[in-house]
């Protein structure tokens, strides 16, 4: 093969990257405080590490679940699996169109359940991993490096919408001493 048909093809790979990285851009941005931000990020990147090979849209809902000590995202709701659920199911996903999720906790998700100690066991790790990182930021620059191809894309989106939302409300990122998550916390259902 030539030089020139290899970058040829190489370019063309590149093209559906670079589309992929403009149809996750985020719109609608508005500003938000670190403790919004800090909470987007917090929902957004369990959403971002679950297992799912489908592509994702802004304003569809997804099924997230708890199968084995795995988060999963599905297409398909609860109720549609009829007897064969393949897990636990934790929330009903939302993409918003800025690039984070919106989730809707299961009732049956309280305190004490092995999903809501799975979510406080999730949160516990991205305290202490935003605490090592030194930034949300930094944290999904470390991060994505291990997740398939569309969950690097939604996470590059993430970053960006995190930033300029912060950017608009007059702050430059997530200080250190921003995620404490008792607003996450409290958006657990009791």
């Amino acid at each position: 093969m030539s030089a020139h048909a290899k970058n040829t093809l190489q370019d063309k790979g590149l093209v559906l990257v670079l589309q992929d990285l403009h149809a996750a851009a985020p719109g609608q941005l508005r500003s938000k405080s670190s403790d919004e931000a800090t909470q987007d990020y917090c929902w957004s990147a369990l959403v971002l590490s679950a297992a799912f090979g489908f592509r994702v849209a802004p304003g569809k809902t997804y099924s997230l679940y708890l199968t084995e000590g795995r988060w999963n995202l599905s297409l398909i709701a609860p109720e549609e699996w009829g007897h064969r659920v393949p897990g636990a199911f934790v929330a009903q996903c939302q993409l918003r169109h800025d690039m984070t999720w919106a989730l809707t906790f299961d009732e049956a998700v309280r305190e004490g359940s092995p999903v809501h100690d799975a979510l406080l066991q999730y949160l516990d790790g991205i305290h202490e991993q935003l605490r090592e990182a030194g930034s949300w930021e930094a944290l999904l620059r470390q991060g994505e490096r291990q997740l398939p191809y569309q969950q690097r894309v939604l996470t590059t989106a993430l970053a960006s919408s995190l930033r300029q939302s912060l950017t608009l409300s007059g702050q430059a990122g997530v200080p250190l001493s921003v995620p404490l998550l008792s607003e996450t916390l409290s958006s657990l259902p009791r």
